[in-house]
């Protein structure tokens, strides 16, 4: 893949340079973490790769997300990072799919139509849908996650999303980490524990399994979380992986102090990782970015997709408001980020991201 020589940052630690050192020499297709020398700490220089390319639930705005279809499709696209969103099975099992309730991108309703209850999912927010919690992973397999796509975009759909199924972490992982990284996401870390379930554990022994413990290997993992807590148990149980704090936070008290980018705030998140994922509309200027940099965290911004959404997608050729089309204010927005210094991005469209860093 295409690299470029940048200055290093002098204030990053050894440990987060070694972290940032995996990162880019597995994207870059080099020597692993385990062969990465740790510069010293005022070394002047250092090679990293361009902004990686995080495929945000795969290439999910030209497939169904969170299905092998769209994960394959963002490799062939040249994605650096595949995302994955984790939720949990009634019997154990880590699936990937973004919403704890399967009911927006599956047929639960229609398979299972007397199975919906009411939990309390976010914190004092009662919703009724069909939770994956409560279904077993043989139930989950039933659900079509596919059509619903095709109905939703008919200029992007394909027949052979029909049928598509939620894949589990394990299926994941034999179909993308050989030929990507994993950027996977601990997701509702306080409810599941709630239940008596840790899946911070559960993602640990499911990569020790796979064998993504080991040097040459884990860095090609990256885990991320909306939930400190989350981040802090993978530390301690799982210490080898990055992780990427997103923002704002999700812990009870957080999510205000927490979305806006403050030295202070920079500060904490680098007590206990190595990168931070948030929300663009918390990166106004470079000078957000030159705060989280020099508190020695990369910074990779969610989500590049326009003025789309998961839920309402659009063609890329259709005249937006401003005169310029769809496709032109994607790739202006991921050349206008890139450009304040970011280390990396989420996009729905691996292959706008791809064209906008290599055809400036």
């Amino acid at each position: 893949m295409l690299t470029q020589t940048v200055k290093a940052r002098r204030h990053r630690s050894p440990n987060k340079l070694l972290a940032l050192a995996g990162i880019c020499a597995f994207a870059s297709g080099t020597a692993a973490l385990s062969s990465a020398r740790s510069p010293a700490p005022h070394q002047a220089t250092a090679s990293t790769p361009r902004a990686l390319l995080v495929a945000h639930r795969g290439a999910s705005a030209y497939a169904p997300e969170h299905t092998l279809a769209s994960y394959r499709l963002a490799i062939e696209q040249g994605a650096d990072f595949v995302e994955q969103d984790l939720q949990l099975t009634k019997d154990g099992r880590l699936i990937c799919i973004h919403d704890p309730d399967l009911a927006r991108t599956t047929n639960v309703a229609e398979v299972f139509p007397a199975r919906a209850i009411e939990r309390d999912v976010q914190g004092g927010k009662h919703k009724r849908g069909w939770y994956t919690i409560d279904f077993t992973l043989a139930e989950i397999k039933r659900l079509d996650a596919g059509s619903w796509f095709n109905r939703a975009n008919p200029f992007a759909a394909r027949d052979a999303y029909a049928g598509e199924r939620i894949p589990t972490l394990e299926e994941t992982i034999d179909a993308v980490g050989g030929r990507a990284g994993l950027y996977i996401e601990v997701k509702e870390y306080a409810f599941y524990k709630s239940l008596g379930h840790d899946v911070a554990a559960k993602l640990a022994a499911v990569l020790k399994s796979k064998g993504f413990d080991r040097p040459g290997k884990v860095e090609r993992i990256l885990i991320q979380s909306f939930w400190k807590s989350g981040l802090l148990r993978m530390r301690a149980i799982a210490p080898q992986y990055s992780r990427i704090q997103l923002l704002p936070m999700e812990d009870p008290g957080r999510e205000e102090d927490s979305s806006k980018v403050t030295p202070a705030l920079a500060k904490e998140i680098s007590d206990y990782a190595q990168g931070v994922g948030p929300s663009k509309q918390m990166i106004r200027t470079a000078g957000d970015v030159a705060i989280l940099h020099e508190a020695g965290l990369l910074i990779h911004p969610y989500t590049f997709r326009g003025s789309t959404t998961a839920a309402a997608r659009r063609p890329l050729d259709e005249v937006q408001s401003n005169g310029s089309t769809m496709r032109e204010n994607i790739l202006a927005d991921i050349r206008r980020f890139v450009g304040f210094g970011i280390d990396g991005g989420f996009t729905d469209y691996p292959d706008l991201w791809k064209q906008a860093v290599t055809n400036k």
